[in-house]
């Protein structure tokens, strides 16, 4: 086919950009999941954080009022009175982003909880992993939470979940409980590879996967119907020597070959032509240049080439052919040569008249 080369070269550099481009969005699209899965979990955070401190708090029995409502005027500082005296931090625009509880209600009962017990971080995980599962899948967590109390107080450090988590790697980030900055809530969160949250119906994703599939297709059929008309160049070649007749037919010289009933016509008789000559006969015609070399000849008429005497069994075949084709009717002749491998072997060609 004209141009086969060039169209394969085409179809395949699309092919190839089409399948890398799917894969990239791919990964792509599963990097966003993965993000969203990232989000939603950080909003599971603060309502196992919320739903945890009231748990807690109610644990202690202890009787908590408040009055006045939040401040309708936000202060750049906030006091906390204890029995040491007054504290007093500045607001952290930073820190105020990840604040798990905004409610300064809860955030107090948060300072209490850990001025005045030790709570169950175990159950805080629990709450988190628990409103993890309902809404993603093979996630896994673990919390760190670091208090550092006022005053001279002692501060803690509770751990709970997969202690293998507890890396930069899986770190989800690191949180507040309270509005004073005390409690420092770290969390890990180990989320499956982006192909998990690869969405293939994405429309990009669909184009690419149509093109190359489109591709593919028309390549494979190009190959199909290149090979085909290859295998009829083949078989319906027609050249100096061989001129292709109808099926199965051919004229060489002054005689015609029908390879279907293993004969040889001249313009008087009709002669068989079968066994070893018929083989070489027929392998000559589908050779390209019509040479056959010593190897192809033993190999061709299923000799064994270790077998001794098989330069005289080759002569005797061709001397056989030569004999059946009758060079001074058919003008088809066949002699000894070289190709352009250096090759000996042996062509077939129509004599000059």
């Amino acid at each position: 086919m004209k141009h086969y080369k060039l169209i394969c070269y085409i179809l395949g550099g699309a092919l190839f950009f089409s399948l890398g481009t799917l894969i990239y969005r791919g990964y792509e699209s599963g990097l966003e999941g993965r993000e969203r899965c990232k989000q939603k979990a950080e909003a599971s955070l603060k309502s196992a954080a919320e739903l945890w401190v009231n748990r807690e708090f109610d644990k202690l029995g202890i009787p908590y009022s408040f009055s006045g409502g939040e401040e309708k005027v936000k202060s750049k500082k906030r006091r906390m009175v204890l029995a040491e005296g007054e504290m007093v931090v500045e607001v952290d625009s930073l820190k105020e982003r990840k604040l798990l509880i905004t409610s300064w209600v809860l955030s107090s009962k948060a300072r209490i909880l850990l001025l005045l017990d030790t709570p169950s971080v175990d159950l805080l995980n629990e709450l988190w992993q628990k409103d993890i599962d309902g809404k993603q899948s093979y996630c896994s967590s673990a919390l760190v939470l670091q208090s550092e109390l006022p005053s001279d107080r002692k501060g803690e450090r509770f751990t709970t979940g997969d202690s293998r988590l507890m890396t930069d790697k899986f770190k989800l980030g690191t949180y507040y409980l309270d509005d004073m900055y005390f409690l420092e809530l770290t969390a890990y969160l180990s989320v499956p590879s982006p192909w998990f949250y690869a969405d293939w119906r994405k429309n990009g994703v669909i184009a690419c996967f149509t093109i190359a599939a489109l591709c593919l297709c028309a390549f494979i059929l190009l190959f199909l119907h290149n090979r085909k008309k290859e295998d009829n160049d083949e078989v319906n070649s027609s050249d100096d020597v061989v001129l292709y007749i109808s099926e199965k037919k051919y004229k060489i010289g002054g005689v015609i070959f029908d390879e279907e009933a293993c004969t040889l016509t001249f313009e008087d008789k009709v002669v068989n032509c079968t066994g070893q000559a018929y083989k070489l006969l027929s392998a000559f015609i589908h050779t390209k240049n019509h040479f056959l070399s010593n190897d192809r000849v033993v190999v061709i008429c299923g000799w064994c080439p270790q077998h001794t005497g098989i330069d005289g069994k080759r002569r005797v075949t061709i001397s056989h052919l030569r004999t059946l084709l009758d060079s001074e009717k058919s003008h088809v002749k066949i002699e000894s040569g070289k190709n352009k491998q250096n090759e000996l072997g042996f062509y077939l060609f129509v004599e000059k008249r």
